[in-house]
């Protein structure tokens, strides 16, 4: 098992690789205090968790996670941060996050989501607002599955159907099945009116 923790905070960093080594067998776990430092380890290496402070020094965390999804695309990306507003914390797992292990967790809480994710399984704190419906006019997550999510992130960075393909492992031919359905699903007729959509919806929810 192979963790990065990109976060400025030492003790956080500390505390969280105590808990890491009580519940893994031999972790090798990396510190990043800068997203600059995360990158150098992240070009020479493969990591199976990322645990992401959404307060970096360097950068934002759309760019962020971005340049996460490019060159980690099959990592588990955990939002580890202190407690957020539900609309942010919905658009960072709309956003490629897969977990969110908030830094406020009580010390049972903590050992349950770090024992989840090192089973490589998914961890959302059992919050009833993270979970509720919502409204169909929030947002692109409200109408798109989470892997057409992905798809349309990148396709409004202006990248090609091949591009998205590397990215996230798999083939133009299902690339394309995606985007039938997502022109299907948005009511929209081309990649342009798609991306406009999106981006529509990003702003509304930043608004």
């Amino acid at each position: 098992m192979k963790v990065l923790i990109i976060d400025p905070q030492f003790f956080m960093r500390a505390g969280l690789i105590q808990i890491l080594t009580n519940y893994a067998n031999q972790p090798s776990i990396y510190e990043a205090e800068s997203f600059e430092i995360a990158e150098n380890y992240l070009s020479a290496d493969d990591y199976d968790l990322i645990f992401l402070e959404m307060d970096l020094p360097d950068a934002e965390i759309r760019p962020a996670l971005q340049r996460l999804k490019k060159v980690a695309p099959r990592t588990h990306i955990v939002l580890f941060t202190r407690p957020r507003s539900i609309s942010e914390v919905r658009q960072v797992l709309a956003a490629g996050v897969r977990s969110y292990l908030p830094k406020d967790s009580s010390a049972e809480q903590a050992k349950l989501a770090i024992r989840a994710l090192l089973n490589g399984d998914r961890h959302i704190p059992d919050d009833p607002h993270l979970n509720e419906p919502r409204d169909k006019s929030s947002g692109a997550e409200s109408f798109l599955s989470p892997r057409q999510l992905e798809i349309m992130q990148l396709l409004a960075q202006g990248l090609s159907n091949k591009e998205i393909a590397n990215i996230l492992g798999i083939t133009e031919g299902t690339i394309r099945v995606h985007l039938s359905a997502i022109f299907k699903a948005i009511k929209v007729s081309n990649r342009t009116e798609a991306t406009l959509w999106y981006l529509l919806r990003q702003k509304k929810l930043v608004d």
